[in-house]
This record gives C-alpha cells, structure tokens and sequence, in this order.
C-alpha cells in the first residue's frame, strides 16, 4: 500500500495527463472531461478529508492557502464545463483551468509535503494513504 504523498502524486500525474488528451484529442474530449472532473473531484475532496486535516494543527497557514485554492479550482472547473466546446471560449477556460491546477499541484508538492514529511511518521502516511484511497473510493 503506497503512502499518500505518492497517491496525491499519481493523482497529479493523472490529472495532467488528462489535460494533455483533452487538448491535443479532439475526438476523445467528452469522455476525458467526464473522467477529468470525476478525477479532479475525488482528489480534492479525499486530500481535503486527509492530508489536510491532518496538517491543519500544524501548518494552517499553508492549509489555509491550500483550501483557498481548491475552492478557486472547483470555480474554474463550474465555469470550464458550462461551455460548449465549440465556444472559443472553451479552450481558454481549459487553459486557465490547467494553470490553477499546476499552480496548486507545485504549491503542494513544495509546501504541504514538505509539511508532511517534516510533522507526520511513515507510519501516519500510510495509515493516511488508506484512508485516501477509501475516500476516492466512496466518491467514484
């Protein structure tokens, strides 16, 4: 059972894998957005349900920051899905989607997990890890 912080990364890599074929292939974007959303949701909430919990005592400020991002990343994804793709709009709203993203996805990997590994045990990221993969679960 891997730790959370490499589930939180398999997550991020995921995601921006999705955003490459949503970009570059047209023909398979009503079904990747499906997936992205669904993705990008479970991964949100069950970080939000973990890790963050978890840190809150101990880092707030860089929880707070965190939180406040995902609540802009859950704006942007409304907003993205409201266009039709033939809109010129749509590939904008794509764009500005994946730099919330990215930017979230660099932010945590430098400050949250470092965080994580400096104030939690091997032991608590993988119990975390668990609860994570449980989390995701039950919002698929």
């Amino acid at each position: 059972m891997p730790q959370i912080l490499e589930l939180i990364e398999d997550d991020h890599d995921l995601i921006r894998v999705l955003f490459n074929e949503i970009e570059h292939d047209p023909k398979s974007r009503d079904v990747r957005c499906i997936t992205l959303h669904r993705e990008l949701l479970a991964h949100l909430i069950a970080e939000e349900a973990t890790l963050y919990l978890r840190l809150r005592e101990v880092a707030p400020e860089e929880v707070e920051v965190s939180l406040d991002e995902h609540v802009t990343i859950r704006e942007r994804l409304e907003r993205f899905e409201v266009l039709p793709e033939g809109d010129e709009a749509w590939m904008e709203a794509l764009a500005d989607l994946r730099d919330w993203v990215e930017g979230h996805f660099a932010q945590e990997e430098d400050n949250i997990f470092a965080w994580a590994r400096h104030y939690l045990s091997r032991s608590d990221l993988f119990a975390l890890g668990r609860v994570f993969e449980k989390e995701k679960e039950a919002i698929a």
